[in-house]
């Protein structure tokens, strides 16, 4: 491996100058959207993908095109980004959220097996940091359920589970393209799928409901021939401007042919950063289950008792010259839209009568795990495209614990 790799693919200015060349069209393209379709489906080992403007509205697309709709339940985990469970909310249905694994920081399929109710119709789990969840048992939860899984694997590619690429075995797996994903055109994301039923719906979803759209790559506009008809029938179901302009999918396309390159930058530096912790008392690492590979969007550790401040670590570390780290994020329930949603329900109940009734009141919803973990989270970046550079922010990091060990 090159121990320092470029920040934006050097094929990326070759494929927009074809985009440009060609000019902007209603209709038709230079083709490069399909070629990036065609080919992430390839990768990830399914039939179909689709190219969105974010990888939130892939799990949109996704939710409407499984059905998901007002009063519905779907079960996601409360320690992620917020639009895991924004995006629920998004479909006029009711976040469910279940509770994590203390060892992995993913959600736990007990726990959604406990969360499951008549209402219930979709899980999300998130491969959270890079490392797929316990996917087995949520799909079996799925088949005695019929419940529709949506991957989120916004941080998530390239990862196995089990000897299968993430992303292959749920009925449809979100990805992200914003910028401090693993693979980036500034923004966008992308919905793959084996099923072609569910896969056109979600490409309905995503473009008008367009009536002649399908799952075939780049099939996301009505033909100029069939459009121009003042008979046309265009709009056959519900559906949204979520399609990723080309030349976004012209960067996306050339980090999608060296994503091998940088998913292994970024398991070289989260390697960096786990010799650094090795040996600590009081950081415990997230685990690596037998037989999962983890794509390592970030290197994740908890300070557990017997370890420094939160707060404190993070001062010393700066000082030291490091490049600071993250938390996690609140419990997304307890972000105060969560909160304020919960108070306007039952203020107004006519105003809501799609949650009124079957929306918890999130300022009650405990998840203990998670509530426990998450404020001693610490997030080591692995967006380095510089191995010396990782290396050296890793000796910062072992020097800052031997102060306070």
């Amino acid at each position: 491996m090159e121990r320092r790799i470029e920040r934006v693919a050097p094929k990326a200015r070759e494929y927009i100058e074809e985009v440009l060349s060609y000019g902007f069209h209603n209709t038709t393209s230079v083709g490069v959207t399909a070629r990036l379709e065609a080919a992430f489906a390839r990768k990830f080992g399914v039939r179909y993908a689709m190219s969105h403007a974010n990888g939130t509205v892939t799990m949109h697309s996704a939710l409407a095109a499984c059905g998901v709709g007002p009063g519905d339940e779907v079960i996601v985990p409360p320690l992620t980004a917020g639009a895991t469970g924004l995006v629920v909310l998004h479909a006029n249905a009711v976040p469910v959220f279940a509770d994590i694994d203390p060892r992995t920081f993913t959600i736990d399929p007990e726990d959604v097996r406990r969360k499951v109710t008549s209402r219930t119709r979709a899980v999300i789990p998130v491969a959270l940091y890079g490392l797929a969840p316990d996917l087995d048992p949520i799909m079996e939860i799925a088949r005695e359920r019929r419940l529709t899984v949506i991957e989120d694997n916004a941080q998530c590619f390239l990862g196995r589970y089990k000897g299968r690429t993430v992303g292959s075995i749920g009925h449809c797996a979100s990805f992200s393209f914003q910028a401090s994903k693993h693979m980036t055109c500034g923004d966008g994301g992308i919905l793959i799928s084996d099923d072609e039923t569910l896969a056109t719906a979600a490409r309905r979803v995503s473009s008008f409901g367009y009536a002649s759209v399908s799952a075939r790559p780049g099939a996301a506009t009505m033909p100029e021939a069939e459009r121009c008809s003042p008979a046309a029938r265009r709009h056959v179901t519900m559906g949204y401007n979520f399609r990723l302009p080309e030349i976004a999918a012209a960067v996306a396309l050339a980090e999608l042919e060296r994503l091998e390159d940088l998913v292994a930058m970024r398991t070289a530096c989260a390697e960096a950063f786990r010799q650094a912790v090795s040996g600590c008392p009081w950081i415990v690492p997230q685990e690596v289950p037998q037989g999962t590979v983890h794509a390592w969007w970030t290197f994740v550790f908890r300070i557990v008792d017997g370890g420094p401040d939160w707060a404190e670590l993070r001062r010393q570390f700066v000082e030291r010259g490091g490049d600071g780290f993250y938390g996690a994020w609140r419990p997304t329930y307890r972000e105060p839209v969560f909160e304020t949603l919960s108070a306007e329900v039952a203020a107004r109940p006519g105003r809501f009568p799609h949650l009124a009734g079957v929306m918890p009141d999130y300022r009650e919803v405990h998840c203990p795990v998670t509530e426990r973990i998450q404020p001693r989270l610490v997030h080591m970046k692995t967006n380095y495209f510089d191995l010396d550079e990782a290396e050296r922010q890793a000796g910062i990091l072992s020097e800052t614990i031997r102060h306070f060990s």
